[in-house]
């Protein structure tokens, strides 16, 4: 293909999906921190107030379905620091979902509502599926490999024949259309390899929930005993871990507990029935066959943390100024192709 040919790809991909970019470039930055980010956006509801007894997972499940009438718990998350809170997501029998974040110590209910009530869950179900379901993991794969096209088609059209260090410049003295120009270049040459990696992570992470049948998790009421109970029982599987998240689907809690020693994303696994407890399978973290096991830590830095998160944190800004500036140099170039030639007269 000649380089004018790369170019149009490149063009043309990159105004198809600017938009989806800079959202899933803005949401991603977020969720780098999601824990931290959160508290700050909502100190009052999302960090703990340290009065009171600590409470149990099946009382923090409790409390936010008594707070969340016609709602019950289908996946609390255990808080991830000593000032964070328990987070609860609940569903209805109409498939409905709602969210609360109780406090680990009292009991209290700090928040209670629908996604406009916790922003970076928003950021979570918006960077996933564009709070559209599978159609919206549609897209998102295809704005993926739409990145991962417009990566490969810039670095083939500006690679050059000799001097790199060159090709890179860009010379601040020139009208600012071209300094766009050259600046969009540059960084986007500099981060190309950064974006390839996240475009294909962030594709081999939804691709298998996309082809998979995961139906949604069947709400059904549950009393605190009874997931403290079974709670209990998939903590002997693996005594030495703290809980991550369970999950109760009918009469079975899937609960997660973290495996530091895979790495920072990974999790032991032990499925427990509810109504009659006993343990109906525990799998190790390393002898789990999860793809995104693998493929999260590299899709969020983790496995170069703590260095990690910050360089992704870069690359997303970058992304987002990538997508901005490339429609912006197109409307420049149109408009000058849309200016009239002046007729000079003797």
């Amino acid at each position: 293909m000649t380089r004018a040919q790369w170019l149009r790809i490149h063009r043309l991909t990159g105004l198809a999906m600017a938009a989806f970019l800079l959202v899933q470039a803005l949401t991603g930055a977020l969720l780098l921190y999601r824990g931290p980010v959160a508290r700050m956006i909502d100190p009052a509801g999302m960090t703990s107030q340290a009065r009171g007894p600590a409470i149990s997972a099946g009382e923090a499940a409790a409390q936010a379905a008594r707070f969340q009438p016609g709602h019950h718990v289908t996946r609390l998350f255990a808080p991830d620091t000593d000032n964070a809170t328990w987070f609860a997501q609940l569903g209805d029998g109409e498939g409905r979902t709602r969210y609360a974040s109780i406090d680990p110590a009292g009991g209290g209910v700090r928040r209670a509502g629908g996604l406009s009530a916790f922003p970076v869950e928003a950021a979570l179900q918006i960077h996933y599926r564009l709070m559209a379901g599978k159609a919206g993991m549609v897209v998102v794969a295809l704005n993926a490999l739409a990145l991962l096209v417009m990566a490969v088609s810039g670095l083939r059209f500006w690679w050059p024949k000799r001097n790199i260090i060159k090709a890179l410049g860009i010379r601040w003295t020139l009208a600012p259309q071209m300094v766009l120009r050259q600046a969009h270049r540059t960084v986007g040459v500099v981060a190309a390899a950064f974006l390839i990696v996240l475009a294909g992570t962030g594709m081999l992470l939804i691709v298998p929930e996309l082809a998979g049948d995961s139906p949604a998790p069947t709400a059904v009421a549950t009393s605190a005993a009874a997931i403290d109970r079974s709670l209990m029982l998939a903590q002997t599987a693996f005594p030495d871990h703290s809980l991550r998240d369970l999950r109760i689907d009918g009469d079975r809690l899937i609960v997660n507990f973290h495996a530091p020693e895979r790495n920072a994303r990974a999790v032991h696994r032990a499925i427990v029935t509810i109504a009659q407890p006993h343990i109906v399978s525990a799998t190790r973290a390393e002898q789990s066959g999860a793809l995104w096991m693998t493929v999260l830590p590299i899709h969020a830095g983790d496995i170069i943390a703590p260095v990690g998160p910050v360089l992704l944190l870069a690359v997303a800004i970058i992304l987002a100024a990538l997508a901005v500036s490339g429609p912006i140099m197109w409307w420049h170039a149109a408009r000058q192709r849309r200016r009239p030639t002046r007729k000079v007269t003797a």
